[in-house]
Formats: structure tokens, sequence, C-alpha cells
């Protein structure tokens, strides 16, 4: 529904869709990206040139692929998740997440009357748990009883989809190309911040582009600052997700923190926002920060 309502508001713009259209390779001349290869549904070659190709294709970008840009903070694979949709699942309109040792999940309604459940293990687990993912999946709701007791009387409407994805970043442009959204920089899935990341990139690589093609700024140092700032935001979030994914208890004066935050509304209010990616993990961590809220805890 959400690449539909993207794809409209795009057309409605002035940008040319294509669907069912796949992107074979590159088109390079001089060592510089000048367009692309590919063919429609029907099967018929084409090829189009541009001044620079934009790779807003995924983690497993064609465009990144045929580039080969430099990659940078790259960590592993950590966390094992899987997701389906449910309905008849009650749940008064709320989000709810639920964090137990080594088992991560949360719930959310979401259209048609259907509840997205999202939960997941530590990648350690991955081969063991695959061969019974439904068994294992509802197991680790018992950990919550009453929610293990609602989901029992739940419908699920939809197969199981899994993934665990590597967590890097990668230079954003070169010679004819960009890359945005996970194409470009990419990391677990916990604090669910894939399409925010996507949006504010996608963004920023349009004002830099603009600032290039209006000749206001060099293509180069247009999309160099792009990349810093891009880098300055995600590197904070990327750093506090890769921790949470493993879903091991937080350090001691972590959980001290986290003490002091539960009995002060505010500070709850403000590690909301953290998850939710409206707060940077730097601005709320920051030695002020913690100061204020340990005040608030001890006065």
């Amino acid at each position: 529904m959400l690449d539909k309502l993207l794809v409209d508001a795009a057309s409605e713009a002035g940008a040319e869709v294509r669907e069912e259209f796949t992107v074979e390779d590159l088109v390079v001349d001089d060592g510089r990206v000048t367009g692309i290869r590919g063919h429609s549904k029907s099967g018929k070659s084409v090829t189009e040139h541009a001044s620079v190709v934009v790779g807003a294709d995924g983690r497993y970008s064609t465009v990144a692929r045929a580039v080969g840009p430099d990659q940078y903070n790259d960590k592993p694979q950590i966390l094992s998740g899987y997701y389906s949709y449910w309905s008849d699942l009650p749940m008064d309109g709320r989000f709810e997440v639920y964090v137990r040792p080594g088992r991560g999940w949360a719930a959310a309604p979401t259209h048609d009357g259907l509840t997205l459940v999202v939960g997941g293990w530590p990648l350690a687990e991955f081969e063991a748990n695959k061969k019974d993912v439904e068994g294992n999946y509802m197991k680790m709701f018992e950990l919550a009883p009453e929610f293990a007791e609602r989901i029992r009387g739940a419908k699920r409407e939809a197969r199981f989809a899994g993934t665990a994805v590597e967590n890097y970043f990668r230079k954003p442009f070169g010679a004819g190309w960009a890359l945005v959204g996970d194409a470009g920089y990419n990391k677990d899935f916990i604090t669910a911040q894939g399409i925010s990341d996507a949006f504010r990139d996608a963004e920023q690589c349009a004002n830099a582009l603009d600032e290039s093609f209006s000749e206001k700024r060099l293509f180069d140092d247009a999309m160099a600052e792009y990349q810093s700032t891009r880098d300055a935001h995600a590197l904070p979030i990327f750093e506090f997700t890769c921790m949470l994914a493993t879903l091991e208890p937080p350090p001691p004066e972590m959980q001290q923190l986290l003490g002091a935050v539960y009995v002060n509304q505010e500070a709850m209010d403000g590690f909301a926002r953290v998850n939710s990616g409206v707060t940077s993990p730097a601005e709320f961590f920051s030695d002020e920060s913690v100061g204020r809220i340990f005040a608030a805890a001890h006065g």
C-alpha cells in the first residue's frame, strides 16, 4: 500500500513511472555512469541515458553492485527476525513492544483490520530455529502470558517472512551515480527506521543534485555534504540499533539510566523519541541530558 502511494505521488509530481521493468546493468562511458540497460515485461531491451543514475534499489542494489562503492562501519548480521499478519488480535489501537532474555517482538495495528507481529532471536539460533519457525515464533510469546493468550485467539493471515540483515554504510555517490535508502546505508530492523531513513536520504540527495544541476555547487561538493550529513545523523542510531539487536541486557550504567528514565515521564517520552527516530541517541545520551535525568530521579 505504501509503495502504491509513493508511486502515485511520484507520477502526479511529474515523474515518468515504468512498472514491471527490470534494470540489468549500468551504461558506463570512460569510467562514468551514463545510463541503464534493462527490459520491460515483454522482454524488449531498453537503454536509457541520464546525467546521474540514482540507485534507490535496496540492500541488493544493482547500482551499488555495479559501481562497487567503498563500504565502512560494517557489522555482521545480528538478529534473525520473522513476521506475519494476524486478524482478530485485540490491540485497542496500541503499538506494543516486548523484550525478554534472548527474544524481542512487537505488534502494530495496520490496515484492513490486521496486526503486524514481528519477533526474533539472536542469529546464533537461526539454524536450529528455522526447522520450526512457527513453533519457535509462538513459543516466544509465552514469555508474556497475557500477549500469548491474545495471539492464540487470533488468526494468522499470511505466510511467515524472515530476514537477517547486514549493517553497513556505503559511499553514496560517484561519477554519474548516487545511492539512497538501504542501497547506501542499512542497519538492523529492530528500530524500524529504514523507511524514515530512505525519505530523509531522498530529500537530501535531491537537494544536492539540484544544487549540482543548477550549477550552484560542484557535484562532488554537494554530494559530499549529502554523505557527511547522512552519516552524522545515522551513526548514533546505527550504533544504538546494533546494540539493541543483540537482545542482551544493557551495560550496568545503561541499566541505571533506564531505571531513572522509568520514574520520569518526560524522560520516558524522550527515550520513546529516540526509538522512533525523532531524537538522536547522541542527544538523549549526552552528559547534559543524562545529568538532568539522574537529577530528576534523585530530586
